[in-house]
């Protein structure tokens, strides 16, 4: 194979076939069709996505899914627990498809250390490949900024029960792979590369597309893997950086010589 083969330009990442879930900007068809609980769970996701958590009306939704108010209570008993079970139901699919992911490249790795830019794929790839509604959309992380800007006690339940314990399993990966890096400092950049994730999937809905229209079209944020490289190379870097104390030697030794100077005109 040539240097200059395509092939040999990829990513050596093993790349998870993603099992893509049930799309739910325009309900399908059984679920329209279905029942009642489907169709309201359906037509909650959108009208919520469009509109907001706190906006959103139940009237809006049973029109939407065609049922009365009564069906909403009944199944549901609150519009609190009908965004519980919408946020449940949307991201468990991407939460699932990431924890198979990560314990098949553990598998797979059989006890040798794994690269950094391999877990930190399967940590973005199943959200920017998942996170597409039918429109081409990014409906679910119009949901999760909502749930991250406006947090209550029964969202911030969802979290915990459904992506915290996946979170502390990517840590300890994360840990054994990149051990100059303390735990403190591992939750840190965990968090910062979930922030990446959702400042440039928001970039990528279609109602935005603002870094595409900033770059003139060089950054193609409707390319889904050119999303993932780009994430991918920005994260692992961030990981393979220096671990805090580390830095803090660092910046103290560059003010210092940045002092010195100061400190010879001084005595002069």
């Amino acid at each position: 194979m040539s240097a200059s083969d395509p092939a040999e330009q990829k990513s050596e990442v093993a790349r998870p076939r993603l099992q893509k879930p049930r799309r739910a900007a325009a309900a399908p068809r059984e679920e329209r069709d279905g029942e009642p609980r489907l169709r309201i769970l359906a037509a909650a996701e959108a009208v919520f996505a469009t509109r907001g958590f706190d906006a959103a009306t139940l009237r809006e939704i049973t029109e939407a899914a065609g049922v009365n108010i009564a069906a909403v209570n009944y199944y549901f008993s609150s519009k609190d627990e009908l965004v519980r079970q919408v946020l449940d139901r949307r991201m468990t699919p991407y939460t699932a498809a990431r924890a198979a992911a990560l314990e098949a490249l553990v598998a797979a790795a059989g006890g040798k250390a794994l690269k950094i830019a391999e877990i930190i794929e399967v940590m973005v790839r199943p959200i920017v490949e998942l996170s597409r509604d039918d429109n081409g959309g990014r409906s679910l992380i119009r949901l999760l900024l909502q749930v991250r800007a406006r947090p209550s006690e029964d969202t911030i339940r969802v979290f915990v029960d459904r992506v915290d314990p996946l979170v502390h399993r990517f840590v300890r990966v994360i840990q054994d792979a990149a051990p100059h890096l303390s735990r403190a400092d591992i939750y840190w950049r965990y968090n910062f590369s979930i922030g990446a994730v959702m400042q440039v999937l928001t970039d990528a809905d279609p109602t935005s597309l603002r870094l595409k229209r900033q770059s003139g079209g060089l950054c193609d944020t409707q390319d889904d893997e050119a999303i993932v490289r780009e994430l991918v190379a920005f994260i692992a870097a961030g990981f393979a950086g220096p671990g805090m104390p580390a830095v803090q030697s660092l910046t103290a030794a560059a003010r210092s010589d940045a002092a010195a100077p100061r400190r010879a005109r001084v005595r002069s």
